[in-house]
């Protein structure tokens, strides 16, 4: 039998932690709590070591980072995803300087929450590894393997890529190229699930029935589903710039286009390994 993730959630709003944690507890997650910080600290001192803490960012009396700080003095192997309805690239640099493994945006998706509370506890230790040298401009940290789909594509195909993928290059969001791999959209997983829902509206659908039931799309395309909407980076743009984009739109990763033809992608949590001493 496999053993349960362990979780703390810290959070002021009480409510929505008592429902986060009773959620992910049906998820089979082993999952504790705590309303502020200095509850989390007592929490983490009493129990044994957590594998992931979900952390709120703004909190009375000790903040998302003082706690932060503190729980990795206490735990450094212990993995924190920040919760925040504040994001700024000196908050996302910071915590990620100070250990975090990741952030959310409040309100998130409880599905969102649980795969990147897995994806955390399976991180490993080479994510907070020092920098061993500075990279500055999105080439230099750009991912040239990522999943592509075509816009004639079936919606199941997205579905299967989806339940292939391993979480290393952008699990959260697929891009769309035509044949001349140039960006047409992309769409996520939340997509698919609010397309299912439209056509299962009795039920309240996860990740989990979809990726069972690929037949509920049909005939159905990507080009019919997909989000056009689209924000690219640059090669030679400076990783600054391109952060603080993929925070403003709340893009997790981003294309890298050059001659108008995609050539990589980059995702934010790389960025903020390398972006450090421009902040300073």
């Amino acid at each position: 039998m496999n053993k349960k993730i362990r979780v703390l959630i810290v959070d002021d709003e009480k409510q929505l932690t008592l429902s986060m944690a009773k959620i992910l507890r049906i998820r089979e997650f082993e999952v504790f709590t705590a309303f502020d910080g200095f509850d989390a600290l007592d929490v983490v001192k009493r129990e044994d070591e957590f594998d992931v803490v979900v952390l709120d960012i703004k909190m009375p009396g000790m903040d998302g980072i003082e706690t932060l700080k503190k729980i990795k003095e206490l735990a450094p192997d212990t993995e924190i995803i920040i919760l925040t309805g504040h994001a700024t690239l000196e908050t996302g640099i910071q915590a990620i300087r100070e250990g975090a493994y990741d952030y959310l945006m409040k309100p998130c998706n409880i599905e969102d929450l649980a795969a990147k509370i897995r994806e955390a506890n399976d991180a490993e230790a080479i994510k907070r590894n020092p920098v061993l040298w500075p990279r500055n401009l999105v080439k230099e940290i750009m991912c040239h393997d990522f999943k592509k789909l075509r816009p004639e594509d079936l919606l199941t195909k997205a579905v299967d890529k989806f339940n292939r993928e391993t979480g290393e290059t952008g699990a959260e969001t697929l891009f769309v190229i035509d044949d001349k791999d140039r960006l047409q959209g992309f769409i996520t997983k939340r997509d698919l699930i609010n397309e299912a829902q439209k056509m299962q509206p009795e039920f309240s659908l996860r990740w989990m029935e979809i990726s069972k039931n690929p037949h509920w799309f049909s005939n159905k395309t990507v080009i019919e589903v997909m989000q056009t909407e689209i924000i690219t980076a640059l090669p030679d743009e400076r990783l600054t710039e391109a952060a603080h984009r993929m925070i403003t739109h709340n893009f997790r990763t981003m294309p890298v286009v050059k001659n108008e033809t995609v050539i990589g992608i980059i995702r934010i949590q790389d960025i903020f390994q390398y972006i450090e001493h421009e902040t300073e």
